[in-house]
Order: structure tokens, then C-alpha cells, then sequence
């Protein structure tokens, strides 16, 4: 790669698009798409100086302003220079995948084929992690939190194969009211290894070790009972726990949708023969609009389900309590930007 050459390409690449898309091109002002040169070729600099991470920043700025294969190329690369060989891998397929016209820039055909020729560099590099909880804890994953290098894992990804950057890495299960388990694994190019974590049962009416604030309903001692005064709150409120719990069903369920669609794209992309017929790579694009789909829907769903469990936990701690003042009302909401709830006492 001759570097010397990036910063130039990167702001070629950006004005060859504003002549390629004019309809791209008609929603950024002068000054954005200048913006967007000088931040490309600052980007291309920063990745000749192999300041990665500055790189990458720059470039992805400049990519948010005016799209261009070059720009996915040099970031990554920058990815590959961090050791993130998964995020590059996905850089890569994003350029490989775009269908171009015909009279595209020759920058943005010598992208695909650069972006083609480096994935082929890094696939057999990308290691592969197994994760899998063990013991008592383990009948219940959903009082389990998985992380993998101080990320969530979701119970999707638990029991199965998942592609992972080779060097060390550590893996952590929590189950409610319990100490924490960690084991560090390392892994070499192209390596595959397996994880197992034995996990505690959670303790009984401890809280879930995500901080939601959940607890054992029903375990441990209860006081008397009252006969009378039970607020029409503790109702809403178990329906609101019921609700939630149907969302992070459908949420997990979406999530399983989206790894399934994602390796069907990826098959029928290897399996493509050079150059890929039209139509096989409609069905491809297909595949990756499927795939996003119900990524969306898994997102809409735990986050859904999170805020309605959330809200029906506090609805059921307000109606226990007997000397709140008549006309109190607490009501969830779920919103684009967020969910919580709305009361008047």
C-alpha cells in the first residue's frame, strides 16, 4: 500500500462523488463538501502517520457527510491497523456489495477491487469464540449478564460460534446476587476456542446484575396480607412486568432472525461467482435489508420490553403502598427517544 498516495485518492474520491450522485451531492451545501475533502485528506495523513484511531474518526466524519467507497477503504484499513479485523471485514463487504454504475470514477472500481483483495488478506486471520455457561446458573440465562471485553453479549450469541479479532480478550458472567466470573482467553490468527464459565444460581430476590432493578418476585418472606385498599396499580403493574417480558422474548427472537439473514447474505456473496450476475446480487442486497430489519426489530424489542418491565416493576412497588393520596396515577410511556413514566400525585 503506498501510502504517500491515500490523501490525494481520499480527496479525489469525494469530489468524483459530488459529480457521480448530484442528487447526494444537491443536499450538501459548498462548504460541507469542502469540509468533507479536507477531512478526508487529514484522515488518509493521519493513516500514513498510522495514527489509526485518528483516522478512522476523520474518515467516518467525512464518509458521514458525502458517501464514497474510498472513504470505507481507508477506514478499513485503519481497522486492520487497530487490530479490529471483524469491523474491517465488515468495512470491506460494505464497498464489495455496492453495486456501481457503470460510469463511476475509476477511484471508486479501484475501491471494490482494493476492498476485495484485502478482505481476501483478512479472512483467515478473524478467530472464532464459543462462549458457554455452565452450572447451576445456567437454567436461567436471563438472570445471567455475559460480557465480552466490557460489552454485552446477548443470550443469542451464548452456546455458538461468533467471529472474533485474534489477541486476548476477556469474558465475564455475572448471575444475580453473585460475584462475578472471568476467564481470559487468547486467541492467534485464524484460531478457534471455546469458553466455559460455571456460573452460581442467582440468590433468591436479588437484583439482576444488569442494575434493571428486577427482583425474585414471590421468594422469601412476605408480611401479613391486607384484604383491603390494594391499589388497581399493583394489577397494571404486573401487566406492565408481563409486557416487558414479551418484549425481550421478541427482542431475542429478532436477534436470532438478524445472525441467521446476516450468514445467509454472506453465503450467497461467497458463493457469487466474479463478476456476480444482477440478479444474484439483488438477492443479496435482499438478504442485507432483511438482515437489517430485524436487527431494527431486536433493538425496538429489548428496548421496549426493558422500559415496560421497568415501569411495570415501579407501578407494582407504588400500589403496595397504602397511604399515597387519592387521585395518585403513575402511567408508562415508551417513546422514540426513550421510555420511563408520568405521574401526578
Amino acid at each position: 500500500m503506498r501510502l504517500h498516495r491515500l490523501a490525494p485518492l481520499a480527496a479525489a474520491a469525494t469530489v468524483a462523488l459530488a459529480l457521480l450522485s448530484p442528487r447526494t451531492a444537491s443536499s450538501q451545501t459548498a462548504e460541507e463538501k469542502a469540509a468533507a475533502r479536507s477531512l478526508a485528506q487529514q484522515g488518509a495523513e493521519a493513516l500514513q502517520k498510522k495514527d489509526y484511531a485518528e483516522a478512522i474518526d476523520l474518515l467516518g466524519r467525512a464518509e458521514a457527510i458525502i458517501h464514497a467507497p474510498p472513504h470505507l477503504l481507508l477506514i478499513g484499513r485503519g481497522q486492520v491497523g487497530l487490530g479490529k479485523l471483524v469491523a474491517a471485514r465488515e468495512s470491506f463487504l460494505k464497498i464489495i456489495r455496492e453495486e456501481l454504475p457503470a460510469s463511476a470514477p475509476a477511484a471508486f472500481k479501484r475501491a471494490q477491487e482494493d476492498a476485495r483483495t484485502e478482505l481476501a488478506a483478512i479472512e483467515p486471520r478473524i478467530g472464532s469464540l464459543r462462549i458457554v455457561l455452565t452450572g447451576p446458573g445456567a437454567a436461567d440465562p436471563s438472570k445471567v449478564t455475559v460480557k465480552l471485553d466490557e460489552q454485552g453479549v446477548t443470550s443469542a450469541l451464548i452456546g455458538v460460534h461468533r467471529p472474533i479479532d485474534p489477541g486476548k480478550h476477556v469474558v465475564t458472567a455475572t448471575a444475580a446476587g453473585r460475584s462475578p466470573v472471568t476467564q481470559e482467553v487468547s486467541l492467534g490468527d485464524g484460531e478457534k476456542k471455546e469458553v466455559s464459565l460455571e456460573v452460581e444460581a442467582p440468590t433468591a430476590g436479588a437484583a439482576s446484575p444488569d442494575g434493571s432493578g428486577q427482583t425474585d418476585v414471590g421468594s422469601g418472606p412476605t408480611g401479613p396480607e391486607k384484604p383491603q385498599g390494594t391499589s388497581p396499580l399493583k394489577y397494571v403493574g404486573i401487566a406492565g412486568m408481563g409486557l416487558g417480558g414479551a418484549g425481550i422474548i421478541a427482542g431475542t427472537i429478532f436477534t436470532v432472525m438478524f445472525v441467521s439473514k446476516s450468514g445467509d447474505a454472506d453465503a450467497a456473496f461467497k458463493a457469487c461467482p466474479k463478476p456476480c450476475p444482477t440478479d444474484q446480487q439483488a438477492n443479496i442486497t435482499a438478504l442485507d435489508e432483511a438482515a437489517a430489519s430485524r436487527g431494527t426489530g431486536a433493538i425496538v424489542g429489548f428496548a421496549a420490553g426493558a422500559a415496560l418491565a421497568g415501569a411495570g416493576v415501579a407501578l407494582f412497588l407504588i400500589g403496595g403502598k397504602q397511604d399515597k393520596p387519592a387521585g395518585a396515577s403513575v402511567v408508562p410511556y415508551v417513546a422514540p427517544n426513550g421510555a420511563g413514566l408520568v405521574g401526578r400525585f
